[in-house]
């Protein structure tokens, strides 16, 4: 079972996915001045870019207010997220390519905690283009 936000990574300049890329899944507590951003979830893209399931720190007194129990995501909370994608690492593994774009953040609103959340990224070095996928 996938957990309710995944995400994708497709190279677009090696028309391939991006593999082995380290993603970070934040909870942003409002969209005011004052805004607490919390990162509560880690992983890691697999062979196909694609992130399923997440990593949770076991330490986060506040995992259950994200629907985290144990190690498992057991429950969506709607509000406002960030996913940050860790790419200036993964064009330097590129033959030593460098981007633009060290990192990317893309912040979403999560209004049904039933739907699903995928967020793919299309990457290049000096560009990239996201939508809300299914």
């Amino acid at each position: 079972m996938v957990d309710p936000i995944t995400c994708h990574i497709l190279d677009t300049t090696l028309g391939k996915p991006a593999s082995n890329v380290i993603v970070q899944l934040y909870h942003v507590s409002d969209t005011s001045e004052t805004a607490k951003i919390q990162q509560f979830a880690i992983s890691r893209t697999d062979n196909d870019g694609r992130i399923k399931n997440w990593t949770f720190d076991q330490n986060n007194a506040d995992n259950e207010k994200y629907g985290i129990q144990g190690n498992q995501w057991v429950k969506l909370v709607p509000g406002v997220y960030k996913i940050k994608f860790l790419t200036g690492k993964y064009f330097i593994n590129q033959n030593n390519n460098r981007t633009f774009f060290p990192y990317v953040e893309i912040i979403f609103q999560v209004d049904d905690p039933d739907e699903h959340y995928h967020i793919p990224l299309l990457l290049s070095n000096h560009s990239y283009t996201t939508y809300r996928g299914s």
